[in-house]
C-alpha cells in the first residue's frame, strides 16, 4: 500500500453498503463465492485491457522464525511448474498472448498479477486456478531457485541503505516478524525444504483467503461468471485465525536505541525510525501531512534547512509505512562531506520538536493537501495500478477506503498534526541508525537538545501521573 495513503479507525457495521461505488473513474463492486473467495471488479472501459491481481493476506508477518523467507521464496516457486503447466509455461503462455505477469511479497500480503488484452483476460483465471492447489514444488527446481533467492539476498547486502534499514527494523520491532527481512536469512533459506514450503502453502493459499481483483475493460457479470466457473468448486482451507503463527503485541519502546553500521565508502547515512500506528487508524493521515511538511519538495522544512540553507545534507526524505499490526515513520538523510553528523541530528530534532509544539501554517496545510491529492490520482493511473491499490486496501483494511484519502486528509486539522507528532515522534521512542565509514566512531547519545527534550518529556509525564494519584 502506498505509504502516503491509508485509513480510519472503525468500520461501520450498521451502514448499508451500496452495490457498487464510483472511484478512480471505475465502477467498483464486491462479490463472494460460496466457498468464501472474494472478487472485486473495477469496470473501467477506456483501454482494452484487463488486470487480474490475486491477493492473499499472508506475508512475512505470518511466518515462524524457522519459516523466515518462505512467503517470498514461494512467490518464486509459483512460476516453476504445476500439475498442468511445466516449468516456464506460465511465462511462455503470458508472452505468447501478449500479456505480462509478476508477483510481489510484503509484510502483510502476497499478490500475483497478470495483464492481458480484454479479449483474452480469462487466461489469467485459468493459470491462477491451476496454481491454487496444483503447485508441484519439484525438489530439483526448489534447490535451483533457492540459489536464486540467496543471490538476491546477497545483492541486498551490497546496498548500505538496505542494510541500514534491516538493522533499524530489527531494533524497532524486536521479537516480531516485522523486524525480520521479508526475504529471510541465509540460515533459514538453507534449512528450508519443499515440505516446509508445502505446509505453508496449504495452510494459507486457498480460496477462503483469496481476494481476486479484476480491473479494466470487463463487466462484473461476466467476471463473476468466469470466476465461479474456475474457482467455485475449490474448497476453502482453515481460516487465517485458526492456523496463523503466534506473534507478540508490539509494545511501547523503552527508550532511544542507537545503531552504528560501518561501510567501505565515505558516505554518512542517517535513518531515524519511530513505531507508529496500524493501517486504518486516523493518526495515519496526520502523519502523511507531517511527512509532506517535513521533506516533500524545496519548500518543506527539512529540505529547506538541511539541503538549501545549511548544506548539512545532500538528500533528505521520509516515509509513512503503516502496516496491519503497527507502522513506522522513517526519515532518511545523507550527510554532506565535511558536515557534522551531530548538527544534522540537531536540525532534524529542532524541526520535529517545533512541529510537535506549533501548528502548521495554513499555507503548509494547503500545500500538503495538494501534494497528497496528486499522489492519490497517480495511484490509479493504469488498470494494474487500480487493481493493486484496491487489492492492497482490501486485504489490509477495506477497499472502499482506497480512493477517499483526500477527504480523510482534509479532516485532519493543523492541531491534529501537531498532537500526532507530539505523541509519536518523540526522541525517546525512536531508533537512530548511522552508516559511516569504517573506523569512524559515532556517539552513543544524541545532541544535548534532544536529550534535554527527552528528559523534559519524561519529567512532565511523571508529574502528570503524580497529579492524578493525588
Amino acid at each position: 500500500m502506498d505509504p502516503m495513503k491509508r485509513n480510519e479507525t472503525k468500520r461501520s457495521g450498521a451502514r448499508k453498503r451500496p452495490a457498487a461505488l464510483q472511484m478512480a473513474g471505475a465502477k467498483v463492486s464486491e462479490h463472494r463465492l460460496a466457498n468464501g473467495m472474494r472478487l472485486i471488479v473495477a469496470e473501467r472501459r477506456g483501454d482494452p485491457v484487463v488486470a487480474s491481481v490475486l491477493f492473499f493476506p499472508v506475508g512475512s508477518r505470518n511466518e515462524t522464525e524457522r519459516e523466515a523467507g518462505v512467503a517470498h521464496f514461494l512467490e518464486h516457486m509459483m512460476f516453476k511448474g504445476t500439475k498442468r503447466h511445466g516449468k516456464g509455461e506460465v511465462d511462455r503462455i503470458t508472452t505468447q498472448l501478449g500479456g505480462s505477469n509478476n508477483a510481489f511479497t510484503g509484510h502483510d500480503h502476497t499478490a500475483y498479477w497478470f495483464e492481458f488484452a480484454s479479449d483474452r483476460w480469462e487466461k489469467a483465471l485459468e493459470l491462477e486456478a491451476d496454481r491454487m492447489g496444483g503447485l508441484l514444488l519439484d525438489p530439483a527446481e526448489f534447490d535451483s531457485e533457492r540459489e536464486v533467492v540467496l543471490e538476491e539476498l546477497a545483492m541486498g547486502e551490497d546496498d548500505p541503505w538496505r542494510v541500514l534499514a534491516r538493522n533499524a527494523e530489527r531494533a524497532l520491532f524486536p521479537n516480531h516478524p516485522y523486524g525480520r527481512p521479508i526475504i529471510g536469512f541465509v540460515d533459514s533459506l538453507r534449512a528450508m525444504t519443499p515440505e516446509t514450503m508445502r505446509a505453508f502453502y496449504e495452510r494459507f493459499y486457498h480460496v477462503g483467503n483469496a481476494t481476486l481483483v479484476l480491473a479494466g475493460d470487463v463487466s462484473a457479470s461476466k467476471a463473476l461468471r468466469e470466476v465461479r466457473k474456475r474457482f467455485g468448486k475449490k474448497r476453502a482451507g482453515p481460516s487465517l485465525a485458526e492456523v496463523d503463527a503466534f506473534r507478540p503485541r508490539l509494545g511501547e519502546p523503552a527508550g532511544e536505541v542507537r545503531i552504528t553500521t560501518h561501510w567501505d565508502d565515505e558516505g554518512r547515512r542517517l535513518l531515524m525510525g519511530w513505531p507508529t500506528v496500524s493501517v486504518a487508524t486516523g493518526e495515519d493521515y496526520a502523519l502523511d501531512i507531517a511527512l509532506v511538511a517535513l521533506t516533500s519538495g524545496r519548500l518543506s522544512r527539512l529540505q529547506r534547512r538541511l539541503v538549501f540553507e545549511t548544506g548539512l545534507a545532500t538528500t533528505v526524505s521520509a516515509s509513512n509505512d503503516t502496516r496491519v499490526e503497527g507502522g513506522a515513520f522513517w526519515i532518511y538523510a545523507e550527510c554532506s562531506q565535511g558536515a557534522e553528523r551531530t548538527e544534522l541530528e540537531r536540525v532534524i530534532d529542532e524541526e520535529i520538536d517545533r512541529m510537535s509544539r506549533e501548528k502548521l501554517r495554513a499555507a503548509e496545510m494547503r500545500r500538503a493537501m495538494a501534494i497528497l491529492r496528486s499522489s492519490e490520482a497517480f495511484d490509479a493511473e493504469t488498470v494494474s495500478d487500480l487493481a493493486e491499490e484496491l487489492g492492497e486496501w482490501a486485504v489490509d483494511a477495506d477497499w472502499r477506503w482506497a480512493f477517499d484519502g483526500c477527504e480523510r486528509h482534509a479532516r485532519q486539522s493543523a492541531a491534529d498534526v501537531r498532537d500526532t507528532v507530539a505523541r509519536l515522534l518523540r526522541p525517546e521512542r525512536r531508533v537512530l541508525a548511522w552508516c559511516v565509514p569504517k573506523g569512524e566512531r559515532v556517539a552513543t547519545e544524541g545532541p544535548k537538545p534532544a536529550r534535554r527534550a527527552a528528559r523534559k518529556a519524561a519529567r512532565k509525564k511523571a508529574a502528570a501521573k503524580g497529579a492524578k494519584r493525588r
